[in-house]
């Protein structure tokens, strides 16, 4: 089953957010929210939980699944509606979200987002904020486990290639898997996926996507696209190793005729476009992101 919109996902877990913007709210005893969304998705996100009617103090923890502006923009506003919040990542995010540049950089993106969409009047605006708002409070390490009370736990594995900083959340008891961007996202149907978005480290990505495969999983949620839950969400994760080999293969063969990596990169950056279904990703970062993939595949092998 491939759930698109936000639902209820199982006995603790709820998908929030939207279809392109998606979140994660695991139930103990205490919440962890896992995902940081974009700013213009907060309305939403609003709505949802004043339907859920959530104690502000029950939420106890949001995981920053990596450092990217379509990752971090509703931190700020998640840090507003639950006091005490908890902020968690892994160093590599701390250390990224530390930076001005990159914080500015975050900002203006989820700004422009927002005014795109008409959604700026309804958002606090990012741009001027204190770093502080998008800090990451905790450092998570691959294999550390939170207990959230009335058992639940959420363990957490650190999977780089697409970032440098990416982290998977695992919580066994639902067999549910939340692997971030570290596997093709869906497109028209469960089994129709985008290209694979590699550019930091095309082998770790490789070999993050090969170890999410070794989990027992029932449920797979997304950053982006839903949930893949029952016999879709191992095969989703199978499909998505497959698809990310047959680009690497594809990609050396045209580089083995060629040697552009330029024109390589804008031949399946165009094909890229087409898939990736997200507006806030226009032509030319998507070209910027295939190029650093395109050079990954070809220095790693």
């Amino acid at each position: 089953m491939w759930y698109r919109t936000p639902a209820r996902i199982g006995d603790n877990i709820h998908f929030l957010g939207t279809h392109e913007l998606c979140h994660y709210l695991i139930r103990g005893e205490v919440g962890m929210i896992v995902g940081g969304g974009m700013n213009h998705g907060t309305p939403e996100l609003e709505r949802q939980f004043d339907e859920m009617n959530i104690d502000p103090v029950a939420v106890k923890y949001a995981v920053v699944t990596h450092s990217h502006f379509d990752h971090i923009g509703a931190i700020p506003y998640l840090r507003n509606r639950f006091p005490g919040i908890q902020v968690l990542g892994t160093a590599a995010a701390q250390h990224a979200l530390a930076k001005p540049k990159v914080v500015d950089y975050n900002a203006k993106m989820n700004d422009v987002a927002a005014a795109q969409l008409g959604l700026d009047a309804e958002c606090t605006r990012l741009e001027g904020l204190s770093p502080e708002a998008f800090a990451v409070d905790r450092v998570v390490t691959d294999g550390e486990i939170i207990d959230l009370g009335a058992g639940v736990t959420a363990e957490f594995l650190e999977v780089p290639g697409h970032s440098k900083c990416c982290v998977a959340t695992y919580v066994p008891g639902a067999r549910a898997l939340f692997p971030t961007d570290t596997t093709p996202h869906p497109v028209a149907e469960w089994n129709d996926l985008a290209f694979p978005s590699a550019q930091y480290d095309f082998a770790k990505y490789v070999a993050s996507l090969r170890r999410l495969n070794t989990l027992d999983v029932d449920l797979v949620g997304l950053d982006h696209h839903g949930v893949m839950q029952g016999e879709h969400a191992g095969r989703f994760l199978e499909l998505g190793l497959q698809r990310t080999l047959e680009l690497q293969k594809d990609v050396l063969e045209q580089y083995s005729l060629s040697g552009d990596i330029d024109a390589i990169s804008r031949k399946v950056s165009e094909e890229a476009l087409k898939k990736v279904s997200l507006p806030f990703i226009d032509g030319e970062l998507m070209f910027i992101i295939t190029r650093a993939m395109i050079k990954s595949i070809v220095s790693s092998s």
